[in-house]
């Protein structure tokens, strides 16, 4: 693994592992949803422009969020998979560890702080812990 010591990845697994449960849980619940509220049933029968924007919004709404959450997911998934491999805890950009600090604020980071602020930086985006 890295410097981290066991009882605080096990801490971060469980917490992952919950986090896992929850976007599963959601995504299989939007999921639900989705397929019982199409466009049709959120603005009506004959929609006017009004209701059809509203329906056009709730429903690119609901699929952004879905969208985010299977994102989310998988990065749960992935920080899963380096611990068991090894090597979570690790910047994978430089091989440095991350700090314990950074990890227990965002359990699935990849990158430390110096090369996270970097690729945000790189696509654009403000800098986030």
């Amino acid at each position: 693994m890295t410097a981290l010591n066991q009882r605080f990845i096990a801490e971060l697994r469980a917490a992952l592992a919950r986090r896992e449960e929850q976007l599963i849980a959601e995504l299989k619940r939007r999921h639900s949803s989705a397929t019982a509220e199409t466009f049709a049933n959120v603005a009506g029968e004959v929609p006017d422009a009004g209701d059809a924007s509203v329906a056009d919004v709730a429903v690119d709404s609901r699929s952004a969020e879905g969208e985010r959450e299977a994102g989310e997911l998988e990065e749960v998934r992935a920080a899963l998979r380096r611990m068991d491999a090894g090597s979570y805890g690790l910047c994978q950009e430089c091989g440095r560890p991350i700090s314990p600090q950074r990890l227990r604020a965002s359990p699935t980071a990849r990158y430390d702080f110096v090369h996270q602020r970097r690729a945000e930086h790189g696509a654009g985006r403000t800098p986030t812990l």
